[in-house]
């Protein structure tokens, strides 16, 4: 008896023993996650009929406050369960059907410290902002796509993207486009090009770009190598005076590299010349053979695998660059210069003098000059790196394209100045456009003065009054005024300007040298036998120097022939690189040679040039003084 009154005993000591832990659970005691909001890091312990369960914190059990929750293992007593994964005595098995998203408690004994753990989502690779950039492969071409000049294949909804490509030596572009994810379709380009450059705004959209490339046709093969060889003759002049010749200023490395490869180009070169010369023979006799145009493809390659990394180190060195400086001074009191676009700014000289300078200009957008001028002042001279230029009223600007005609060694140099306005003509100043005056004399150069070289014309009368021979060319006096007045053109003499005259070739250079801007060393020479110690040397090496202007096969330039109408408008046409075309059929188009045939239907696309009463281009017509301004001037219209 005593021995079952002892064992009665130890059963209700175990019984209450195995009771304690649910009485401390379900009344909130210490560690307990259920009773409370609390978001302590230490799971709660399971409460199982293994008085052992204890020692396994690993597990997180079904608890409640009512006994009745261990027969149903899917029941809580907390309303936000379902942002936990449910654990039951099957550790596999959950009542949340996203509870796959959030880490296994089972495995995480920390994973049920964070109740909002299956609120965030996992993280993405690309920003939700960011789309994709495909191109698709095409065959002999190449294409890239930049955002701020780093190569990518992604750009978020708004992004600027530069797309630039460019076809195999002997291709052209057809067409560009690409498509949004929705396939819709906006073109890049829609003409005939070997190379391009686009610039598009990113859509909300992943996009696929597409190209279609054609063979050229062997007069395009012939126009792009002579545009090849014209390029690399002018870089090459270029890289040799401004960092061949200041070598100590620059890498030594690079400068060595550099030369190198100009010594290989400048070896190459006269090969190029003799294959496109060959196969411009065979055009004419239309007998063009598969071996020449083999010949002038693989000669551009040739070149290309030199002049690529020979204009990479330019890049380095700052010929490429994206930006320049503007140094924009008054030189004298009298008023206010403000400019806008690319850059905005003013300088105020109202008491005296003033300057400023800003820096980081890109290249490739426009530029307004605004004048304000003080009451008793006008404005004198509106000069940029040195060439006057014509202000009409109180605005001057630049377009884009024509920018870097204005740049010299990163740098536009604008200097601005005023004088007191007696109610006439201003002297002591040109008003209207300086340079060298050739006025009333015998010499040829007298077709020309060049803006801002060596001296100023004082006093200059800019009205189509200033002549007296326009009579029967009135549709090229506001050509002939506009020239005149910018210091482009002069008389003749004794109030003359002698349209019907014809021009020669020397005389157009230094016209079109004048109307492009280009800067003209007075110390240059030529490799023509005919064009070198006179006069018209620095202006024919100044447009050979820009790609615009070739001899002849036999080494001459042709100084003193006369100029045809034709070669003007291959010259106007190279001006502007040469662009693809839309060939316009003439009355007298069998009489355009075929190098010119683009150029000519290029100026008839500007209106440039039109042609006679007749429609008659009259291409190997030599040209006259008055259609050459007319020519000329339309020009600058297109630069300006």
């Amino acid at each position: 008896m005593k021995y079952l009154k002892s064992l009665a005993v130890f059963v209700a000591v175990c019984m209450m023993l195995s009771v304690i832990p649910v009485i401390s659970y379900a009344t909130g005691g210490a560690g307990s996650v259920i009773a409370s909001d609390s978001t302590e890091a230490e799971p709660a312990p399971q409460t199982t009929d293994n008085p052992d369960a204890t020692e396994e914190p690993e597990a997180t059990p079904e608890i409640t406050a009512e006994p009745e929750a261990t027969a149903e293992p899917d029941a809580t007593a907390d309303p936000d369960a379902t942002e936990e994964p449910s654990v039951t005595e099957d550790p596999d098995t959950t009542a949340d059907p996203n509870a796959t998203e959030a880490p296994d408690t089972t495995a995480d004994p920390n994973a049920t410290a964070d109740p909002n753990a299956t609120a965030t989502p996992a993280p993405s690779t690309t920003p939700s902002a960011q789309y994709k950039i495909t191109v698709d492969p095409t065959e002999k071409s190449e294409i890239k796509t930049l955002v701020n000049s780093n190569q990518t294949s992604s750009a978020n909804s708004g992004a600027r993207v530069t797309i630039s490509g460019r076809a195999e030596r002997g291709n052209n572009y057809i067409n560009v486009y690409y498509e949004n994810s929705a396939h819709e379709k906006t073109n890049i380009i829609s003409r005939e090009t070997e190379r391009f450059e686009q610039t598009i705004t990113m859509p909300a959209s992943d996009i696929v770009i597409y190209a279609e490339v054609k063979a050229m046709t062997p007069q395009q093969l012939y126009t792009s190598a002579t545009q090849q060889y014209n390029t690399v003759t002018s870089n090459i002049s270029t890289y040799k005076t401004r960092y061949i010749n200041n070598s100590a200023n620059y890498n030594a490395s690079d400068i060595r590299e550099m030369n190198g490869y100009i010594k290989e180009a400048e070896n190459l070169l006269p090969s190029l010349r003799s294959s496109y010369t060959d196969l411009n023979s065979l055009i004419r006799d239309d007998a063009v053979t598969d071996v020449a145009v083999s010949d002038v493809i693989y000669m551009q390659k040739e070149l290309d695998r030199v002049t690529d990394p020979m204009d990479e180190i330019a890049d380095r060195l700052g010929a490429g660059s994206d930006y320049y400086s503007l140094d924009l001074s008054l030189t004298t009191r009298g008023g206010k210069v403000s400019v806008s676009g690319a850059v905005s700014g003013a300088v105020d000289a109202s008491r005296g003098a003033n300057s400023e300078l800003f820096n980081d200009v890109p290249i490739d957008s426009s530029l307004t000059f605004r004048i304000t001028t003080q009451t008793g002042y006008m404005l004198n001279t509106f000069r940029i790196n040195g060439r006057n230029m014509t202000v009409n009223g109180s605005t001057l600007s630049l377009s884009a394209s024509s920018i870097r005609n204005y740049i010299t060694d990163g740098t536009m140099k604008v200097t601005v100045s005023f004088t007191q306005n007696y109610g006439g003509n201003t002297y002591g100043g040109n008003v209207y456009g300086g340079g060298s005056t050739y006025t009333g004399s015998n010499n040829n150069n007298n077709t020309v003065i060049n803006g801002g070289t060596n001296g100023t014309q004082t006093g200059v009368n800019t009205q189509a009054g200033a002549f007296t021979d326009l009579d029967g060319v009135e549709w090229a006096v506001p050509s002939i005024t506009a020239l005149y007045g910018m210091g482009i053109i002069n008389g003749m003499g004794d109030g003359r300007f002698e349209p019907q005259s014809n021009v020669t070739r020397e005389q157009f250079a230094k016209m079109i040298v004048g109307v492009m801007g280009y800067t003209v060393d007075q110390n240059a020479t030529t490799s023509f036998s005919d064009a070198n110690g006179d006069w018209y040397t620095p202006y024919i090496a100044a447009a050979v120097e820009n790609g615009i202007i070739n001899g002849r096969d036999d080494g001459t330039f042709g100084v003193g022939d006369n100029i045809t109408r034709q070669d003007i408008a291959v010259i106007i046409y190279r001006t502007q690189g040469s662009p693809a075309v839309e060939i316009h059929e003439f009355p007298d188009s069998a009489s355009i040679s075929d190098y010119a045939t683009q150029a000519v239907s290029y100026l008839f696309e500007r209106q440039i040039a039109t042609g006679d009463d007749q429609g008659n281009f009259n291409p190997t017509n030599p040209a006259t003084r008055a259609e050459a301004s007319k020519m000329l001037y339309g020009l600058y219209t297109l630069t300006h």
